[in-house]
């Protein structure tokens, strides 16, 4: 990943909208008050780095129906790269009940919203972000301990619908490696 789409990123959206990387360690945060899970953080990503908040502004419901989800998002997207590989890892905490197919939905339209903000990049920024090179991730970290054993196949985490589902210890914070 180049400075570049960084710098980019950082011109066209409000500055509340990135998240915190500090020492190679990206933080995600929950700020509602209910929510048991309120920090989760991912080790070994690079320094030039993006943490996004997709989240943090509303979505427009005067132009869409949220009938399938079009206004959902997950909480943070991680631009980032491992070794020669890029990545985009949508990120998702849940505290309380999981149910699959909010959270496929939330997915689904963070990869529209980030298709729409490398849209506007490249329409009215002449910045040809390539997402082709970069494998995408998508990842749910919850409070509740998982089953020992999977009880459904495994999953790669390459797509909304096939996410990897990770039990969050906060004493032993995950690597962006164990993500990828």
């Amino acid at each position: 990943m180049s400075i570049r789409i960084k710098e980019m990123l950082q011109k066209i959206l409000v500055p509340g909208v990135f998240g915190e990387i500090n020492a190679r360690t990206a933080i995600l945060k929950e700020n509602d008050c209910s929510a048991k899970l309120r920090e989760v953080q991912i080790n070994g990503v690079s320094d030039d780095s993006v943490l996004m908040k997709l989240d943090y502004c509303q979505a427009n419901d005067q132009i869409f129906c949220n009938e399938n989800g079009s206004l959902k998002r997950c909480d943070y997207l991680l631009i980032t790269k491992l070794r020669r590989r890029k990545f985009l890892v949508f990120l998702e905490m849940k505290s309380n009940k999981i149910r699959g197919r909010e959270i496929i939905q939330k997915f689904r339209a963070s990869e529209c919203l980030f298709d729409y903000i490398i849209s506007i990049l490249k329409q009215f920024h002449d910045h040809d972000f390539n997402c082709n090179e970069y494998k995408k991730r998508f990842v749910l970290f919850q409070e509740k301990p998982l089953p020992k054993r999977p009880v459904h196949p495994q999953r790669t985490g390459s797509a909304p619908d096939n996410y990897l589902s990770k039990n969050y210890d906060p004493n032993k914070p995950p690597t962006l490696e164990s993500l990828s």
